[in-house]
Order: structure tokens, then C-alpha cells, then sequence
């Protein structure tokens, strides 16, 4: 009797399947398994490539502007490059899963199926871990009445070590043995070789994650209504004159306009990843359901979302579309006006960018305290 007739009248010991082939699982899960390229195949294959090299060169974009632009260098924008090379390493992912996909699924072996659904995973992880930080920062600069964050830099280095290591757990923990391979009841229809227990952990986690910002961005508006209501108040009340109050709109405006376009990410975000989590928990739940059919669809959906964010910030943020204009024209900052109210962003001279911006950073952030304190910030920023 040789060992794996023992593995199998052992009851105590489950028989795994480590060196079977992808199509094994595939064909034990009902999820076809192409044979040949198609005129489809081949079509979506270009236009996948073609969109994951937008992705990343968009992306590297956007950690290029953030860079190189002191007038971004706080904590929000930090975050925002940090979010940008999620998308980036997003970009990987599905360049990688392009060119391991239909027939040449085929050549893979579990180890490398994992790595190629590990990578997908984790920078869905990342993405999500950013867009929970940047709600948390915004929460908190807006009830502190500040437009910037007052965290150090080595504070945010902390957090984005901290989503990185949860981001590369989160994608390793199906390789590390929380898989069906050796459970075969328990493996999913769409990922044939994960275990449907961990599908519902990741979608249910990302799910509740989304819940959780929208609940933080909805108290953050609340919040900044009531104060801008009470602040029209006091203003009618009180006779202020216009010129009093226009630094205090001013920030506020500038405020509005930051939360709007992290509020517009993170809608795109979830319009465009909620289908598909839903579709996993459907894939656990519901097994009458066809959801293979809308599978390629959702991923597709999902895909064009790392693509989304660059071009979202070029309509929404006026100094990083400046930023971008500046780079793809090769220019460089020599300390002059960029047109947005005679600001400069200079790659020279030292710390005076860096000053100027805190400067005008610190004016903004004190003009924003209260209504009740606008002629105080603008006398602050005058100075």
C-alpha cells in the first residue's frame, strides 16, 4: 500500500494536492479553462497591457508631482503618492495576471497561481489601507480645524510601513496554507484554489472597511455644515464686512475642495470594487448563482479603477495639474509664479519654497478655526 492510499484510509490525515495541475482544480470547480487565444482573447489581452502601462505611468506621475512640488509636501499628499503606488503596484498585478492568463493558466502551478492571486489581493489591500488613512487624517484635520495634518514625516512613514506589511500579509496568507488545496470542499468556483472561508474574510474586511470611511466622510460633512452654517450666522448677525471674512472662505473653500476630491477617490473606489466583492460572497452563498459569467467584467471594472485617480486629480487639484504640465513639459521650478496667486515652486534655493508654503500653510490653517477668528487669520497671514 503505497503512501497516498494510506493518506486517503487515514482519517485523521488530509490528503493535499500540492502537485496537481491548475486544470485539476479548475475542471473540479466548473470554472472553464481555455485551450487557445480567440480574436477575443487576444483583443482583451492588448487592451489589458495597454491599460496596465497607463496605470503605471500615470501613477509615477503622481509620486513624481508630489515630489517634486514643495507646496505638496504634507501629510495628505504623502498619503495620496503612497495611494498612487498601490495603483502602481496594482499595475503589476494585472500586467503580471495578463500575461498568465487564459490558455497559459495551463502552465501554472499552484505556487505561482497563488503569487499571481497574491499580487491582486495586496494591492487591493493597499489601496483600501490608504483610503482608510487619508479618511482618519482628513477626520481628524477638519475637527482640529487645520487644513493640514500637523503629523511629523516620521509619523507618516510609520503608517505607510505599517499599510505595506498588512498589505503583503494580507496577499501571502492563501500561500501560507489558509487555501482549499488540501480541502477540496471548501474551494471556491471563482478562485478554485482559495478557500471560501478566506473570500469572506477578505470581502467582508474590505467591505466593512468601506463602511467605515463613508461613515467618517459623512460626520466630516456634517460637521463642516453646521460650522459653515453657524458661521453665516454670526456673519449676518454681526454686520462683518467681506473683506473680514474672505481669508476665512478662502481656507475654507481650499478645505472643501481637498475633502471633495479624496471624497470623489474614494467613490470611485468603492463603485468600482464593490460589484466584485459582492460577487465573492455571492460565489460562497449562492450556489445556484451564474457569477462566472460576470467575473471578467468585475476585474475589468476593478482594473480601470487604478487609472481613475491621476486623471481625477488633474481635474480636481489645480496645483498638482499644474505639477503635471510642469514634468510632461519638462520644465523645472526656478522660484517664479505659477499663476495660483503668485506662489512658487522651487527646486533651488534651498529651504525658502518649504518656508513659504508652511507659511501660507499656517495662515490657511488659523484662518479655518472659527468664524468668530477670521480677522485674527487673515492679520496672521498678512504678516
Amino acid at each position: 500500500m503505497d503512501d497516498a492510499t494510506v493518506a486517503m484510509d487515514t482519517p485523521l490525515t488530509p490528503r493535499c494536492f500540492h502537485n496537481e495541475s491548475i486544470a485539476f482544480f479548475y475542471n473540479r470547480s466548473g470554472k472553464a479553462l481555455a485551450s487557445d487565444w480567440s480574436g477575443v482573447s487576444r483583443l482583451v489581452l492588448g487592451l489589458g497591457v495597454a491599460v496596465c502601462a497607463f496605470i503605471m505611468a500615470a501613477n509615477l506621475l503622481v509620486m513624481a508631482a508630489i515630489y517634486a512640488n514643495r507646496r505638496l509636501h504634507f501629510p495628505i499628499y504623502y498619503l495620496m503618492a503612497n495611494l498612487a503606488a498601490a495603483d502602481f503596484f496594482a499595475g503589476v498585478a494585472y500586467l503580471y495576471l495578463m500575461c498568465n492568463t487564459g490558455p497559459n493558466t495551463r502552465r501554472l502551478t499552484v505556487s505561482t497561481w497563488l503569487l499571481r492571486q497574491g499580487l491582486i489581493d495586496t494591492s487591493l489591500t493597499a489601496s483600501v489601507a490608504n483610503l482608510l488613512a487619508i479618511a482618519v487624517e482628513r477626520h481628524v484635520t477638519v475637527f482640529r480645524a487645520q487644513l493640514h495634518s500637523r503629523m511629523s514625516r516620521r509619523r507618516v512613514v510609520v503608517v505607510i510601513a505599517v499599510i505595506w506589511t498588512l498589505s503583503i500579509a494580507t496577499g501571502a496568507i492563501p500561500g501560507a496554507g489558509w487555501n482549499c488545496i488540501c480541502a477540496l470542499e471548501t474551494c471556491s468556483n471563482m478562485a478554485p484554489l482559495y478557500s471560501n472561508s478566506y473570500l469572506v474574510f477578505w470581502a467582508t474586511f474590505n467591505l466593512a472597511a468601506f463602511g467605515v470611511m463613508l461613515a467618517l466622510y459623512a460626520r466630516i460633512f456634517v460637521y463642516v455644515r453646521r460650522r459653515t452654517l453657524g458661521a453665516r450666522r454670526r456673519r449676518n448677525g454681526g454686520g462683518g464686512s467681506a473683506s473680514g471674512g474672505g481669508g476665512g472662505r478662502r481656507s475654507r473653500d481650499t478645505m472643501m475642495s481637498l475633502l471633495k476630491t479624496v471624497v470623489i477617490v474614494l467613490g470611485a473606489f468603492i463603485v468600482c470594487w464593490t460589484p466584485g466583492l459582492v460577487l465573492l460572497l455571492l460565489d460562497v452563498s449562492c450556489a445556484r448563482c451564474t457569477i462566472l459569467t460576470y467575473e471578467k467584467f468585475f476585474l475589468l471594472l476593478a482594473e480601470f479603477n487604478s487609472a481613475m485617480n491621476p486623471i481625477i486629480y488633474s481635474y480636481r487639484d489645480k496645483e498638482m495639474s499644474a505639477t503635471f504640465r510642469q514634468i510632461l513639459c519638462c520644465r523645472r521650478w526656478r522660484g517664479r509664479g505659477n499663476g495660483n496667486g503668485g506662489t512658487s515652486l522651487s527646486n533651488a534655493g534651498g529651504g525658502g519654497g518649504t518656508e513659504g508654503s508652511d507659511r501660507s500653510a499656517s495662515s490657511l490653517n488659523n484662518a479655518a478655526l472659527s468664524a468668530g477668528n477670521e480677522r485674527r487669520g487673515n492679520e496672521h497671514s498678512a504678516v
